[in-house]
């Protein structure tokens, strides 16, 4: 178990170059990865039922104690991710599919890994567990909603095909996996520190299945895709910035909410992309999966360098001061 620990360090630490180099292998030989994109429902619903056997009534005690900050994060991921999403697609004047699949990044609940960025991130750890979770257990709901409400401008979107997709995908896996945490809690628990190392592998599959089958998309779109992605994400982190200013959030607090709102769950947006509608509707998932990492890792290791400056220039201030008291 100690070196399944440290493989999954090892693995959280270079996470964003994994990424890269899944993605570039998938672009490189779509054929040896065309299989992935086959299993991807089966793949999201190991994901989720991972992230149910990791959580606990004690995860959601932020909810209970501080609930607005909560429901801050969700109003930041329903209501302005799609928004910006539709305002970027007008922007770049997008085509109805790809449009579609940026509005589907939009719509879908945060990302399995913004619980490892807030942590990277020295962010509110709590908030960010209670967050993802109420997010994720509303999306059976929000998202087929807002596709509804604004997907319709592009293709047809059926509510209750999305609503019960998503219940399949998400809802039970999470329950199914909530019910095995309770009752045999005691012999999972070990294994929690390494679970979302496999869940992140199992992203990593989905991300590859995705590409394989959008090589060619991927490669005419060139770098418009991953830069209105890119912009994207930043509206998320530029707003939850702007959001807690205004609330006069502390940092950590800060950091998750910018974590939770700019990271969304991009494999079940590349899930529903593939099987509800054209390999292109999941092309903004693709990029987002190596964008949301990539940019993701960079901000946590650019605020684990700040505090660090801090703790030191904090640090080389108290001795002198110390003196000057003496």
């Amino acid at each position: 178990m100690h070196y399944l620990k440290r493989l999954n360090e090892l693995f959280t630490q270079y996470l964003s170059w994994i990424v890269i180099l899944t993605a570039a292998a998938a672009l490189l030989v779509p054929n040896v990865f065309t299989w992935a994109a086959g299993i991807t429902t089966y793949t999201l619903q190991f994901i989720m039922f991972t992230m149910g056997m990791t959580m606990k009534p004690s995860d959601f005690s932020e909810v209970m104690k501080k609930p607005w900050q909560v429901f801050l994060v969700v109003f930041g991921q329903y209501l302005f991710m799609p928004l910006s999403a539709l305002a970027l697609s007008s922007l770049f004047n997008l085509s109805s599919e790809i449009a579609l699949g940026l509005l589907l990044v939009g719509s879908v609940p945060g990302g399995t890994s913004s619980n490892v960025m807030a942590y990277l991130a020295n962010g509110n750890l709590p908030l960010s567990i209670s967050a993802t979770s109420v997010s994720t257990l509303l999306s059976p709901i929000l998202t087929p909603v807002i596709l509804s409400l604004y997907g319709g401008a592009y293709l047809n979107i059926d509510f209750w095909t999305m609503f019960f997709s998503i219940i399949q995908v998400v809802l039970l896996p999470v329950l199914l996996g909530l019910t095995v945490s309770y009752f045999f809690g005691k012999q999972t628990e070990k294994a929690e520190k390494i679970l979302p190392s496999f869940s992140s592998l199992a992203v990593l599959l989905v991300l590859a299945g995705t590409v394989s089958v959008n090589q060619e998309n991927l490669l005419s779109t060139g770098l418009i895709i991953f830069l209105v992605v890119w912009l994207h994400n930043l509206s998320g982190y530029g707003i939850s910035y702007l959001a807690c200013k205004v609330l006069k959030r502390d940092i950590p607090t800060t950091r998750t909410v910018a974590v939770e709102v700019g990271l969304q769950n991009t494999g079940l947006a590349a899930n529903l992309g593939l099987a509800h509608f054209t390999l292109a509707t999941a092309l903004a998932a693709a990029a987002g999966t190596i964008v949301h990492t990539l940019f993701g890792t960079i901000y946590a290791n650019l605020c684990r360098r700040k505090d660090k400056k801090k703790l030191e220039l904090i640090n080389s201030i108290t001795p002198v001061s110390n003196n000057i008291k003496a």
